[in-house]
């Protein structure tokens, strides 16, 4: 009997990161590793927000879909994942039954359109990677700057509402402080289901 190991090494940010529908000829990349809607494939990782001692190190990954307003399926280097987003929740939207949450199909959506298929991401870490339900947490950065910070987007915009579990409160207060802007200003659900 022959016993066959496979090890798979973890990615690293400056790991090559490929679309398995990328054949490299795509007419706009260099033949490189992402095609043309990765923007921010250059970017330092150390200009994001972070945290000391992450669980992991930044992270580039290609957006596989949406699954709701703060669960997204991502594929990096090596395997796909489910990342559920650190310190928010939003609305849940049951497709099964007409008992939503108030403002989930909306945050669904926004989310939807805010964060393109095929498109990439950088994602960063708390202290811990992964929770009950076995999804990776996260953070999602479209970019290094303030408006780039996915859950702060979702917060001032009204989609979403703080949700901390220790150990990954490091955003706690800016959370707050984004969610309680878009309470004074009646913004999303906060204007809608209450």
């Amino acid at each position: 009997m022959i016993a066959l190991l496979v090890l798979f090494a973890c990615p690293q940010a400056s790991d090559p990161v490929v679309d398995p529908s990328d054949s490299g000829t795509d007419g706009g990349s260099d033949g490189g590793t992402w095609g043309p809607d990765c923007a921010i494939e250059d970017l330092d990782p150390a200009t994001l927000p972070s945290v000391s001692s992450p669980c992991r190190e930044p992270e580039l990954v290609w957006l596989n879909r949406v699954v709701d307003g703060d669960t997204i399926e991502v594929r990096s280097s090596n395997w796909d994942e489910k990342i559920r987003m650190i310190g928010v929740d939003t609305p849940e939207v049951d497709t099964s039954s007409t008992d939503e949450e108030c403002y989930g199909p909306e945050a669904s959506a926004f989310t939807k359109a805010s964060l393109a298929e095929g498109s990439c991401l950088w994602l960063t870490f708390d202290r811990e990677c992964t929770d009950y339900y076995d999804r990776t947490l996260a953070y999602v950065h479209l970019g290094a700057g303030e408006q780039d910070f996915y859950q702060r987007r979702l917060l001032r915009e009204g989609y979403a509402s703080v949700l901390i579990y220790e150990p990954n409160d490091a955003f706690e207060e800016t959370f707050r402080e984004d969610e309680s802007a878009a309470k004074a200003a009646d913004a999303g659900l906060w204007g809608v289901c209450e």
